[in-house]
């Protein structure tokens, strides 16, 4: 066995869960979440290196997850190289493909994949993104958040509180009862940032004929585009709609096989294409959904993952602002030390070796799943303020 091949050769495998609380309730028109689950995947090779890559589910299946990652994947991959990455991919896809493509099995294939890019990183010297292509050292990102409960009153307060901040580009959730109260806080809120970039995300509430009169209503506002303004699944229905909406429409955030994103792009039914890195089945596959919507000129616009959003967007040639969700980052959730810097509508990216995430373990081991916990479901409206 040569030296260069005992450095890279993968010799144990530890996965681990953590439920971890939000301080800040995130409620949409679909769900009320009050813990994000962070799965670490962390590989160590028969040289000493180790890489640790990451996923992440917003307080919902995160053990199952981790079942399917530690029992099923883990084993395949001892013993390989981890320059194999097309095939090590293909391989753990596969496994996880006969009990259900995309969803969990995206999840769980994803953290092994940028636990391999972190390794790859580390052995080069450089930073991963340095490696897919993305040599910036800033991007632009936008303030988002999960704020369909707020009141219009405390909207406007978050909003004001995002622009002294030095934001530039805002996105809020609609998909209130009522069109009226919809039209109210999107009023209020454009009144705050003037004509800066306003995204509008529904979270899938809204059924055909009733998407296309809120969107028509919304429109004199401006918006860049209308996020998931129906269930991810209809990929027709949104054919239709992106066919006559007045605003451009985006989407990708639950969509996670390439086959979905073909039926998507193929269709002409979406204009901003979101995947999630984390969702789709980590870096590798992210890459090849961002050149499919280049090849129909369409915008790329990572969804969510912070940490693992801002390691692709620069490897993308006018790839959009990166989604920064209030409370979302491993920073805000206090489960990683700052390595990157974020002010005034940028992130400066860190020139660690690797993905350039340093958890604290000492935090993270008190919120250390147990695999038998039952997890109740949260009551929208019961983080509902209406004043």
């Amino acid at each position: 066995m040569t030296q260069i091949s005992r450095q890279t050769r993968i010799a144990n495998i530890d996965v681990s869960a953590f439920r971890v609380p939000l301080k800040k309730p995130w409620v949409s028109a679909a769900h009320a979440i009050t813990h994000h689950e962070h799965i670490l995947i962390e590989i160590e090779l028969e040289g000493g290196v180790k890489g640790i890559g990451w996923t992440s589910t917003m307080g919902n299946a995160g053990l199952a997850v981790t079942a399917l990652a530690r029992s099923y994947l883990a084993p395949m991959l001892i013993g390989r190289s981890i320059y194999e990455h097309e095939a090590l991919w293909t391989a753990l896809w596969r496994r996880s493909h006969q009990p259900g493509p995309g969803g969990i099995a995206a999840l769980a294939v994803a953290g092994f994949d940028l636990a391999l890019w972190d390794l790859r990183g580390k052995l080069a010297g450089l930073p991963s993104r340095n490696l897919i292509g993305g040599e910036a050292s800033h991007i632009e990102i936008y303030a988002s958040a999960v704020n369909l409960h707020l009141s219009e009153k405390a909207l406007v307060e978050q909003t004001k509180e995002f622009l002294d901040l030095g934001n530039k580009r805002f996105k809020i959730k609609v998909g209130r009862e009522s069109l009226e109260e919809d039209l109210s806080r999107i009023a209020a809120v454009r009144a705050v940032i003037g004509d800066r970039p306003l995204m509008l995300d529904a979270n899938q509430r809204f059924k055909p004929g009733e998407a296309l009169q809120r969107i028509n209503a919304y429109a004199r506002f401006n918006p860049v585009w209308m996020e998931e303004p129906m269930a991810s699944d209809d990929a027709s229905s949104h054919a239709r709609l992106a066919a006559n909406s007045p605003v451009p429409i985006a989407l990708g955030e639950e969509v996670s096989t390439r086959f979905e994103f073909w039926n998507y792009v193929s269709t002409a039914a979406v204009h901003y294409l979101q995947p999630n890195v984390l969702k789709v089945g980590g870096i590798s596959e992210w890459l090849k959904l961002a050149h499919l919507g280049n090849c129909a000129n369409l915008f790329i616009a990572p969804h969510g993952a912070l940490e693992a959003s801002v390691i692709v967007a620069p490897a993308i040639p006018g790839c959009y602002a990166v989604e920064n969700i209030d409370g979302g980052s491993f920073v805000d959730q206090g489960i990683a030390f700052e390595t990157m810097k974020i002010e005034n509508g940028t992130v400066t990216l860190p020139d660690l070796p690797g993905l350039g995430v340093e958890f604290d373990m000492a935090t993270l081991a008190s919120y250390r799943s147990d695999p038998n916990a039952e997890i109740p479901l949260a009551d929208p409206k019961k983080f509902y303020d209406n004043e």
